[in-house]
């Protein structure tokens, strides 16, 4: 009975080392390393504004412009003078970009004698693509007498975006 304690036990650990030796043959380790960097770069800007028509008399100051705000403050003589400035906008980035908001508003507190008015905007602006947006500042012609108030503030908001499946 002894012995065939042994034998078993012998038996045992000879198939627990051949179950070690057959493991170790048929396993493999895989080291899988990565590495992900972002090479797009968003970058849609206004990269101009400048006074393409002034009448006689009138001034369109110095137009100024940050990468996402401009600012100008046009001086009209009589009614029926028109400035425009010319606004240009580019991506200048690698990431293509479609127009989401495009908000103009008058403030109420200003004379209905100074209307403004803008141009349409290109919808899809990809990688080096540009556009340009035209506001009109018109003092308008049927005016009958020269308002108290002289002044009328225009604020906007243009939005682009990521266009899809870009």
């Amino acid at each position: 009975m002894r012995r065939n304690k042994i034998i078993f036990l012998i038996a045992f650990l000879a198939t627990i080392i051949l179950m070690a030796v057959g493991y170790s043959t048929f396993a493999t380790d895989f080291t899988i390393n990565g590495t992900t960097e972002i090479t797009g770069e968003w970058d849609v800007r206004i990269t101009n504004i400048a006074a393409t028509q002034v009448p006689d008399g009138c001034d369109a100051g110095t137009p100024i412009f940050t990468k996402d705000s401009i600012k100008f403050s046009a001086k009209l003589n009589k009614p029926g003078d028109e400035i425009i400035y010319e606004v240009t906008i580019e991506n200048l980035g690698t990431i293509d970009a479609e127009l989401q908001t495009i908000i103009f508003t008058e403030e109420i507190d200003g004379i209905e004698e100074i209307n403004y008015t803008t141009s349409e905007l290109k919808k899809d602006l990809n990688a080096g693509d540009s556009t340009t947006l035209n506001i009109m500042v018109t003092y308008v012609k049927n005016t009958e007498s020269i308002p108290d108030v002289k002044t009328k503030t225009l604020t906007g908001i243009i939005q682009y975006v990521q266009k899809e499946n870009s």
